[in-house]
């Protein structure tokens, strides 16, 4: 079976990650032939041997849509650098959603051509509440012939915008509707309960083996002296991820005498901010931003206890991973967290607030034999418990 998946980057995020997870795992099996386009493929560091695995695609003219200066500057040749210095002027004209839709439209309306597909995958979502359309839902429906055009649904349907009427007429020429968590997918089917026969659920992927190879590195806190360690690996922004909520939550922890030290692995559009709101708390012994590290397993790991404070998430990979860390994980309340933090067995689930957060981190801190029973828990669970079928889901999907 031939797969073409389209996305518009894989530099940072769940998304990527998710992708990435997907690919490499399908590309092994020999049922499957799998390709992408990639309207940016100037992937992260994180992403880059994708390239040496599955045939990528980039549109000249969407890419230079969707790339930066800097990209281009590195890697266009002169002449496709000409090009760009005259597109992407004249795409901020029109706005670069009507440009993209106009290239689709007129210049890759009949882009595979040559190439016979079973299935087209959208994989990132639009954001109908900030009018944000990333084109992989526009590719699939205007540019690739295919037998099955599917759609992948990434995150809470209501921070998004999603609405009956936007679903009914977004997604009415796909012939599937994928959802990666259960709660994200009961949303859909209530809001769009004319498209529920072609609604599935689909589990990101993710490889138990491959975290725990990758958590085994030497431990980062190595020189720490007897805090409870507290960890974070998020995008670093405050719509979402909430990191904001992490610095309000250690100025009072701080100001109450606890010995602790949180880290905040990641990159994003707010870490600039939030460093010099932790230096306007004082909280340099009690707050580290790492910034992005190709391997973050090691600093999950060897926490006591992995903090996600976020607003909303569909699925929250990352909690299923520290788990199969054996790393006891505190969560914000979002729907499909109780699918994967099962309370005082694995870890706890708080309300959605900052005052929440800062009570059940509270807990642990008061309280830290709890963190050494929870690991003790989860260390006698098989790593199964956080694994999900979801390669038999996504087979299960294509073929029904």
């Amino acid at each position: 079976m031939k797969i073409l998946f389209v996305n518009p980057h894989l530099k940072m995020g769940g998304i990527a990650n998710s992708l990435y997870n997907l690919l490499i795992e399908l590309q092994k099996n020999k049922q499957f032939s799998i390709e992408l386009v990639c309207f940016n493929p100037y992937f992260g560091e994180k992403f880059s041997d994708l390239h040496t695995k599955v045939k990528v695609h980039s549109p000249f003219f969407l890419k230079c849509l969707y790339i930066n200066y800097k990209e281009a500057k590195k890697n266009l040749s002169w002449y496709q650098f000409a090009a760009y210095a005259v597109i992407k002027p004249i795409s901020k004209i029109f706005s670069d959603r009507v440009s993209r839709k106009l290239a689709m439209k007129f210049l890759y309306v009949n882009w595979n051509n040559s190439a016979n597909y079973d299935a087209a995958i959208s994989f990132s979502n639009d954001i109908p509440k900030n009018n944000a359309e990333l084109g992989t839902n526009d590719f699939v429906q205007i540019c690739v012939k295919v037998k099955q055009k599917i759609a992948w649904i990434h995150n809470d349907l209501d921070k998004l915008g999603f609405t009956s009427a936007y679903i009914l007429k977004r997604y009415s020429n796909f012939d599937k509707v994928v959802s990666v968590s259960k709660s994200c997918k009961d949303d859909f089917d209530t809001l769009a309960y004319e498209f529920a026969e072609k609604s599935y659920l689909v589990h990101n992927f993710i490889d138990p083996k491959i975290i725990i190879e990758k958590g085994s590195g030497s431990n980062p806190y190595s020189e720490n002296k007897g805090d409870i360690i507290l960890v974070t690996v998020a995008r670093v922004e405050n719509n979402q991820k909430r990191i904001d909520r992490i610095l309000k939550v250690a100025k009072e922890l701080k100001e109450k005498k606890y010995s602790f030290k949180w880290y905040i692995i990641g990159d994003g559009p707010d870490l600039e901010l939030l460093k010099e709101q932790a230096k306007a708390f004082k909280l340099k012994n009690y707050i580290e931003f790492e910034g992005f590290k190709q391997n973050p397993y090691p600093y999950i790991k060897n926490a006591d206890c992995f903090v996600l404070s976020s607003a909303y998430e569909a699925q929250g990979m990352v909690l299923s991973e520290a788990i199969m860390l054996n790393t006891p994980v505190i969560t914000t309340d979002f729907p499909a967290a109780k699918e994967f933090v099962k309370e005082n067995i694995n870890g706890k689930i708080v309300a959605n607030s900052t005052k929440a957060l800062l009570t059940g981190v509270e807990v642990f801190l008061q309280n830290p034999e709890i963190l050494v029973t929870l690991r003790k828990q989860i260390e006698s669970q098989s790593a199964a418990m956080v694994t999900n079928d979801s390669i038999a889901e996504f087979k299960a999907m294509l073929n029904t």
